[in-house]
Parts: structure tokens; C-alpha cells; sequence
């Protein structure tokens, strides 16, 4: 498949995804939104992290931020080649913690609106993936670097941000 239609493909998922997530999101009655369980994150802390993730592939891109490795290189390659396309692929994720930079704040979670959050994961979900685009055209392929899977390309991280993405919509039916 040529680069360009590989992007646009790429770019109709990430888009589906975010799509029904926020489907999802609005599924949630409104005095249950912050509301959690069981020691699980209520939809509002949920839908933070999709933010927080989306708002850091899009500074990854941009600044250069990324995540701290947690595994080591070995074992993160191992992940990478080995996994990662199955997650892809799945959407189905191992049972991990979520990396520290992609966390959900409890104070931060506690002010969000659903309104807010609509606005907000639209907004970085979109730079997000502009970015990634835009960084795969350039003569210096950056990378982001993931805790678990070490560094991805922009592709590879775009389709990671959708399969976690249609990841937690599913946990939130």
C-alpha cells in the first residue's frame, strides 16, 4: 500500500475510534461520570487519560516529549516486534499500569466536564495526529519514546493511539 493511503487508512481508524469513544463517553449518565468502582478509573478519569495520551504523541511530535522507559531495551524491542502488532491488531491490551505520564490526575479528573473533555480530546486528538503525519514527511523521522514499547515511529504510534483508544471504549460499554 503507498505511504499516502497507509496515512489516510490510518487516519480513517483514528478518527472512527475517537468517534466512538466520545460515543461512549456520552452513554455515561451524568451523575455517574465521576463515579468509580471497584478501584477502577470512572468514565471522566478514563476519558483524562485518552487526553493525556493523545496530548503526549502530539508533544512527542512536536517538543520531542516522551515517556520513561520501564522495561529495559531488550524487552521493549522484544515488545515492540513481537506484541505491539498483535495489540494492533486486537486492540486488546495486556493487563499493565498505565505509564506515569499518561495517568490520570485525581484533581484534574474531579473538574472535568464531559463538554470539556468532548472539546479537549477532539482538539489533541486531531494535533495529535497532524503531527505524526507531519513528522513522518520529514528527512529526520522523530520518535516517540513508549514506556513499555520504547520507540515508535509516527505511524506505529498513531495506530497504538487508536487501538488504546478503541482499548477503553470498549471498557467503558
Amino acid at each position: 500500500m503507498r505511504s499516502e493511503a497507509r496515512w489516510n487508512a490510518a487516519v480513517a481508524k483514528h478518527e472512527a475510534a475517537v468517534r466512538d469513544f466520545l460515543a461512549a463517553c456520552e452513554k455515561c449518565p451524568l451523575d455517574e461520570w465521576q463515579r468509580s468502582a471497584d478501584g477502577k478509573w470512572s468514565t471522566a478519569a478514563v476519558a483524562l487519560h485518552i487526553c493525556n495520551a493523545y496530548e503526549l504523541g502530539r508533544d512527542a511530535m512536536l517538543r520531542g516529549a516522551s515517556m520513561q522507559l520501564v522495561v529495559s531495551k531488550r524487552y521493549a524491542w522484544f515488545l515492540r516486534t513481537f506484541a505491539l502488532p498483535l495489540i494492533i491488531a486486537t486492540t486488546r491490551f495486556p493487563r499493565a499500569k498505565a505509564p506515569r505520564e499518561v495517568r490520570p490526575n485525581v484533581e484534574e479528573t474531579k473538574m472535568l466536564t464531559r463538554d470539556a473533555m468532548r472539546g479537549r480530546l477532539l482538539r489533541a486528538s486531531r494535533e495529535a495526529s497532524d503531527a505524526f503525519r507531519n513528522a513522518a514527511g520529514t528527512s529526520s523521522l522523530p520518535r516517540m519514546t513508549h514506556a513499555y514499547f520504547g520507540d515508535l515511529t509516527p505511524y506505529s504510534a498513531l495506530r497504538l493511539l487508536t487501538a488504546h483508544t478503541r482499548h477503553h471504549t470498549r471498557s467503558l460499554a
